[in-house]
């Protein structure tokens, strides 16, 4: 199983620059995804910052959202984070040599906790981070 971060499902379901290369490997790799409840919340966080700043309407925010709940709940395995994935994430946000913000320290605690095999992100502090606890980052 590998643990898809916001950063790589947005584009997935909203048109960036990087949305060709996450759809191909999402349809190529045969993995099966883990995506968390923090994750819902960052995308439709990230949702509402295109709106805001006019990157999209409202009306293909929600057509995302929709979309990726749908995904979500047909292809992937929730996780929810816990007590223990917030201290978790507590002590790798502490960690000043990782250089993680706190989001990205609950997404490695919870991929951390569902024993994924690796992460599937497009942020390459978080990547360098991932790898610094034992996991592997799949590259796109």
């Amino acid at each position: 199983m590998i643990y898809a971060d916001t950063s790589a499902l947005v584009p997935a379901f909203i048109r960036e620059p990087k949305s060709e290369a996450v759809l191909a490997w999402l349809e190529a790799s045969g993995e099966r995804l883990v995506v968390s409840e923090w994750a819902i919340t960052e995308f439709a966080s990230a949702t509402s910052i295109k709106v805001r700043t006019g990157q999209i309407d409202g009306a293909i925010a929600k057509q995302a959202m929709t979309r990726f709940l749908d995904f979500a709940q047909k292809h992937c395995s929730i996780a929810a984070p816990q007590r223990a994935e917030f201290r978790r994430a507590a002590e790798l946000a502490g960690d000043v040599e990782l250089k993680l913000r706190a989001g990205d320290a609950l997404h490695l605690a919870i991929a951390e906790a569902s024993n994924v095999q690796g992460v599937l992100c497009l942020d390459e502090t978080m990547g360098d981070g991932a790898k610094a606890i034992g996991l592997s980052v799949v590259t796109i």
